[in-house]
């Protein structure tokens, strides 16, 4: 069975990063990927990969993703393929933005779902969505209440939070209307890139911390985090793509969580402040840090993952 995925929001560093891997190791049931992103930057990301000889890799703006039935009658490739999965990476994660334009990103949000739903898909069988998410979702549907769960940060977390489980509920019924398998990848947050350095999380006021030859003293020691390296993430999607955890997917609407760890603020500066050491599975326990995820991605077990994240501290704390 080939497969044209339809990656929208494909300019990201995680849409970036997964089309890199798919155009230097294709998958087999892959035939081409169409991405679309913001028009200014298509030239750019289609310069980028116009020397692809291994994978066909189209970039549009987002007004070009059309009904399937419509572009089948304008590209081959689309009518070739028996499958199309579209991969929605297309939302907004600044928090600055949030704050900012709030109303534009509850549109955005929404908008980037209605295109997906206008899409057709329940044409042909076997089409698929997959969304990426946010693991807050869980919080949500938790037993803390809201006002817990934004911890002081009211006028960007709780609209950010319910604009994502909007998404999944907008999604999730087209899903059962029109018996379109759906799957809701659940997003902790995600490093091992270049601009780590530039992002405004927990881990960089940490390593900040060290740099100025400060303690390593967190606010919130008993605040828990959850870190997914983009390895170990690119491998996990890549398979969800190629069919390879099927078990993942069996239902109608899936709620799927990558590989990660889990671990408290506190154990994490420790991480930080005895960098470069690095830390072996057993010591890891010690400090409750945790493996999870729904699924298993082969060469990338619990002690893989820890390696993952002390070097990237050191990384971290040498880029100064």
């Amino acid at each position: 069975m080939t497969v044209k995925v339809h990656l929208l929001g494909g300019s990201g560093r995680i849409g970036r990063a997964l089309v890199d891997s798919l155009v230097a190791q294709p998958l087999s049931n892959v035939s081409a990927i169409q991405i679309y992103c913001d028009s200014t930057k298509v030239s750019d990301i289609q310069a980028h990969y116009s020397s692809s000889m291994s994978l066909r890799v189209k970039v549009s703006g987002y007004s070009a993703f059309k009904p399937i039935s419509e572009s089948s009658q304008l590209d081959s490739e689309a009518l070739d393929a028996s499958k199309h999965i579209v991969l929605n990476l297309r939302g907004t994660n600044n928090k600055q933005q949030w704050l900012n334009q709030p109303l534009d990103s509850l549109e955005l949000h929404t908008r980037s779902c209605r295109a997906i739903i206008d899409a057709d898909l329940w044409i042909k069988a076997g089409n698929e969505i997959i969304h990426l998410s946010s693991l807050l979702c869980d919080l949500i549907e938790g037993p803390r209440s809201l006002d817990d769960i934004c911890e002081g940060q009211e006028s960007y977390r709780r609209p950010y939070m319910v604009s994502r489980l909007h998404q999944e509920m907008i999604l999730s019924a087209n899903a059962y209307k029109n018996s379109i398998r759906t799957s809701f990848l659940r997003m902790p947050a995600v490093y091992g890139f270049k601009d780590d350095p530039l992002s405004p999380w927990v881990l960089n006021s940490l390593c900040k911390a060290k740099l100025l030859g400060q303690r390593v003293d967190p606010r919130h020691p008993d605040r828990i985090v959850y870190l997914s390296h983009r390895d170990p993430l690119l491998a996990w999607i890549r398979s969800l793509i190629a069919g390879s955890t099927h078990y993942a997917k069996k239902l109608m609407v899936n709620y799927l969580r990558p590989p990660m760890l889990r671990l408290s603020v506190s154990a994490l500066a420790i991480l930080v402040q005895e960098s470069p050491r690095l830390f072996s599975p057993t010591e890891a326990r010690k400090l409750s840090i945790t493996f999870e995820g729904d699924t298993a991605i082969a060469n990338y077990d619990f002690d893989s993952h820890l390696t993952l994240l002390t070097t990237s501290i050191s990384g971290l704390l040498a880029n100064d």
